[in-house]
């Protein structure tokens, strides 16, 4: 138990530790989070499975500025690790992952009002002496630990103390809320597209989105025929718009002559 647990706290550092590890690389997403915890639990399978089902619930989800959404990485590890424990499929991951993600994104909001602000201070304070090591020390590790290890810490022991009476947890959730559960893990897909078209959707695209939908409604092409459908057509524009752009630079140069 202890050995998976500090397996499971890697898997958050992972997570959480996406800027140094692979930028913006999306590391942190549930269809990452989720074979990685499989993994560590020995359930790859069930892993890939709850990652893939999590990640169109927060397909739509971005930190847009200051609004920062539910917390992605304690949901796709407590999730997927909850998941696996219970034998409860998506269900469990819903019952645990999202509320204990909230919680966690509670805990990082309280860090940043009365934690942050210290580091910060002692970092002006190093800069106004102009000890730049001790600045750059500072920046580092004050926001590193601030944005890390409260989480991975209440991860590892969400998993730890959950593992064990989760099982009875679920249990005494009436069937007909697990059913509901059920239900709304297939909704979920649903609200995580539309926030997606929410804020990708222009009136330039809705024609291929009709084209896309026209495709597997009438045609029955699976969802991997029209991605390279869409691979395709982005493929044609593309080269397009790279042909139309030499031929106005040729035009441009041949009216300096």
């Amino acid at each position: 138990m202890i050995i998976k647990t500090i397996l499971i706290g890697i898997v958050a550092f992972i997570g959480y530790g996406e800027y140094f590890l692979t930028g913006r690389g999306q590391v942190s997403r549930p269809i990452v989070m989720g074979p990685l915890t499989g993994l560590a639990l020995g359930d790859l399978k069930t892993g890939i499975i709850i990652g893939a089902s999590l990640e169109l619930a927060y397909i739509g989800v971005q930190e847009v500025g200051a609004s920062i959404p539910q917390d992605m990485v304690s949901s796709g590890v407590l999730g997927t690790a909850f998941a696996i424990s219970t034998g409860k499929g998506i269900s469990a991951a819903l019952t645990f992952g999202l509320p204990i993600s909230m919680l966690i994104l509670i805990v990082q909001n309280l860090a940043y009002v009365f934690i942050c602000p210290l580091y910060v201070a002692k970092c002006d304070e190093y800069a106004k002496k102009g000890q730049a090591d001790k600045l750059s020390r500072m920046s580092f590790w004050g926001g590193t630990i601030v944005n890390f290890v409260p989480s991975i810490i209440l991860i590892m022991l969400a998993y730890y103390f959950g593992n064990g009476f989760s099982k009875t947890i679920v249990s005494m959730i009436p069937q007909f809320v697990q059913d509901g559960l059920v239900v709304a893990s297939g909704l979920l897909p649903a609200f995580g597209f539309a926030m997606l078209l929410q804020a990708i959707l222009k009136k330039e695209i809705v024609p291929y989105f009709i084209i896309g939908f026209l495709i597997t409604s009438y045609l029955k092409v699976p969802i991997i025929g029209v991605s390279l459908f869409g691979l395709a057509i982005i493929l044609i524009m593309y080269y397009q718009e790279k042909k139309n752009a030499l031929n106005i630079v040729s035009q441009e140069d041949d009216d300096d002559f």
